[in-house]
């Protein structure tokens, strides 16, 4: 309890106010010591003078009385012959002609010095109340405007204290909700948008569709050419929004964090063998070289790694060229893997939003390109704490390079 200021200050103050309390009821307490001994020595001096008054032989037998002690012998005969007039040890003080108007006073006294702590005390409670109120006063009015929507209340949290620490938990409370309000609203913005580009993706082929399943079902003596060009044109259609759902579903996944990447020690070499068997067919009229440091590793997820891979790879088959080349180049710090085709290339206007979703180049290649397989590929990329960098000119192809920082808690294990 010490650690807290304002226990601290209410011990503080009250020991102050003790000591001065003390101070004040001693002085007036020898105060009316002093004056009740000025009364008995006036009594003893009167009463003295009226015995060797009469009787001057007596002298030096009552000085020692007075001045010395009380004998226990003669101070039993006193009281024995003083009780016939009613002055005896359990007399009521009142009667006592030393103590006569001193009781009164005495009591007045007590009660200004009673009055003199109490009044103090009392100043010293309501002050300290009033702060710690005001701490709690403080402590709401911040909670209020919190709940308004204002996060940019600060409680001041220096220093020690069970008020400090609360401020503190009060502060943190205000940055995680703030914080959590924040990716509330990423999200929705994420949802929003992710529904509108699925909406607006899937609107064209299912037009596409309606339109040749009414021809089909409107046309009962169609050609049968023809109506299974219909069909095949659907089902490519199909597959297109299968691929397109598949793929968006990804990128949702890690751009909502649901996704744990893996962290494995692996070559790139595996990664790309995967990447390369996937698109076997596409690549049987490319001419596909493999050139650099076949030993180079990485710390990442095999499978979103490869699939990151087949999308630049693809990308690469689908814009022309006939020759691809792939170099795996390793430092200390860094694994790369780079990707050349020599096909149409990339015009410069183009090169700061091919990362985009679904941002399309007028190809004349691949004119129905839907333009995520990039956006899916930056994201798997960057999600393990790559990069990637694309170099290209129009009609000289295009370069992707991907780059790990390698792990250096891993590596000091190797």
């Amino acid at each position: 309890m010490l650690r807290n200021r304002e226990f601290v200050g209410i011990i503080v103050k009250l020991l102050i106010l003790q000591l001065i309390f003390a101070v004040v009821g001693y002085f007036m307490v020898d105060m009316f010591m002093d004056k009740l001994n000025r009364k008995i020595v006036d009594r003893d001096l009167a009463l003295f003078g009226s015995l060797i008054g009469d009787n001057p032989e007596l002298r030096e037998n009552i000085v020692p009385y007075i001045t010395k002690g009380i004998d226990e012998k003669h101070r039993e005969l006193g009281e024995k012959t003083l009780k016939e007039y009613g002055y005896h040890i359990e007399m009521n003080k009142e009667y006592q002609p030393i103590l006569k108007g001193s009781t009164l006073n005495m009591q007045i006294v007590l009660f200004f010095s009673i009055l003199l702590y109490v009044v103090p005390l009392g100043f010293v409670i309501i002050l300290e109340y009033k702060k710690l109120y005001g701490n709690v006063q403080k402590v709401s009015s911040a909670a209020e405007k919190v709940v308004e929507g204002d996060f940019s209340i600060y409680l001041d949290e220096e220093g020690e204290g069970d008020f400090n620490i609360l401020n503190h938990q009060f502060n943190q409370m205000v940055n995680r909700l703030e914080n959590s309000l924040t990716i509330l609203k990423k999200d929705k913005i994420f949802l929003k948008n992710m529904i509108s580009d699925i909406s607006h993706q899937l609107k064209t082929p299912l037009s596409s569709m309606i339109v040749l399943n009414d021809i089909l079902i409107e046309d009962t003596h169609m050609d049968r050419e023809v109506q299974m060009d219909f069909l095949v044109r659907t089902r490519g259609q199909l597959e297109r929004m299968e691929w397109l759902i598949i793929n968006l579903l990804k990128v949702a996944r890690i751009e909502a964090e649901a996704i744990e990447f893996k962290r494995e020690y692996v070559l790139l070499k595996d990664v790309l063998d995967i990447a390369l068997k996937t698109l076997s067919t596409q690549l049987e009229d490319k001419r596909v070289s493999l050139q650099g440091n076949l030993q180079t590793y990485f710390y990442g997820d095999v499978d979103w790694t490869a699939e990151a891979l087949i999308n630049i790879i693809k990308n690469s088959t689908e814009h022309g060229g006939d020759k691809i080349d792939i170099i795996l180049e390793d430092t200390p710090l860094f694994s790369t893997i780079s990707i050349r085709d020599n096909g149409e290339g990339i015009a410069k206007e183009h090169m700061p939003h091919i990362f985009e979703r679904f941002y399309k180049i007028n190809s004349e290649v691949k004119p129905e390109s839907i333009g995520i397989g990039l956006n899916l590929t930056k994201l798997i990329v960057e999600s393990q704490g790559g990069t990637i960098h694309v170099n290209s000119d129009k009609g000289k192809g295009t370069e992707f390079i991907i780059t790990f920082l390698k792990d250096k808690g891993n590596l000091t294990k190797l």
